[in-house]
């Protein structure tokens, strides 16, 4: 029967634990070297449907794999951006049983092309099958991989699908991008803190000698160019909350990019500046700072990665 993929967001709770480290910089595939190789079962497996649709496979009978393969079967545009180290990673994935060729779930961005993709971290330290698949991919790669039993074993949990023995995926790869808002910072409006940037996309805040402004207001820095966020998005984020008094309060580069739910999801989520990310572009950097009288006042940096 077949399963859905597990709900974006445990998914990108799955999938983006435990993520930290400095930015990725533009770098082009030839530059980058994957971990994974193709092997026997992810080269002789056909695929069948073209990048972006739902794919079927036909796998051949009795061979046997111990550590997992992968096989770019379609190629994007090699001058794109490539999913080297600290990189984020826009997919859309379907599993299935090597033996049977069963369908065992598919991401709903096949079928229904206003969901988004859904994101892996390309991170040495949280390493696993499914993101080492992606290392070094751009845009419109699709990939075979293809897991040995005692591999997939796991990966199937996770996902919701029955213990199948040997899997093959298929994920084309949407999006890839860096780990951090890149391009030209625009000056901030009076009162707002100044906020730099070091060589490895890590932020920093200088406060003013002033009070901080009454309310919440928010300005962009770094404007990305992709689509803008809306108030049912779940955000992928780096996050840099500091205090008016100059204390850190929150620092996802050392502790792992956050997930800050839908506008709905505030009051649970404790995330009250959320509302000032809906409608600004994907990949851009929001400076946001609160003053509201009931809590001490802050500045909020948010680099905005992708959606969920």
């Amino acid at each position: 029967m077949l399963r859905r993929i597990i709900p974006a967001t445990a998914a990108a709770a799955l999938l983006l634990a435990g993520a930290t480290g400095c930015s990725a910089q533009q770098a082009q595939a030839s530059d980058c070297t994957a971990t994974l190789q193709p092997g026997a079962l992810s080269d002789s497996t056909t695929v069948l449907g073209s990048f972006g649709e739902a794919p079927q496979i036909s796998a051949p009978e009795n061979v046997e794999i111990t550590s997992t393969q992968r096989t770019v079967v379609e190629s994007g545009d090699r001058d794109g951006y490539a999913a080297g180290e600290q990189s984020l990673v826009g997919v859309n994935m379907a599993f299935f049983d090597a033996a049977t060729g069963e369908t065992l779930f598919q991401s709903e961005g096949f079928t229904d092309s206003s969901r988004p993709p859904q994101p892996l971290l390309v991170a040495e330290e949280t390493a696993n099958p499914l993101s080492e698949a992606v290392r070094c991919s751009v845009p419109g790669d699709r990939v075979v991989l293809a897991l040995a039993p005692q591999e997939s074993a796991q990966l199937a949990g996770q996902l919701g699908a029955p213990d199948a023995g040997a899997l093959i995926g298929v994920v084309d790869v949407i999006s890839t991008a860096p780990t951090s808002a890149e391009g030209p910072a625009r000056g901030l409006p009076n009162g707002f803190p100044a906020v730099v940037t070091d060589d490895e996309g890590r932020v920093g805040v200088v406060l003013p000698p002033t009070d901080a402004p009454e309310g919440t207001t928010s300005a962009v820095r770094i404007e990305g160019d992709g689509d803008d966020v809306t108030a049912t998005d779940n955000v992928i984020a780096q996050v840099l909350a500091v205090g008016w008094d100059g204390m850190e309060q929150e620092n996802t580069w050392n502790t792992g990019l956050k997930l800050l739910y839908t506008e709905a999801d505030i009051a649970q989520s404790g995330v009250t500046y959320r509302a000032e990310l809906t409608g600004k572009p994907v990949g851009s950097q929001v400076v946001i700072v609160e003053n509201e009288g009931s809590a001490d006042a802050r500045v909020v940096v948010v680099d905005i990665l992708g959606v969920s």
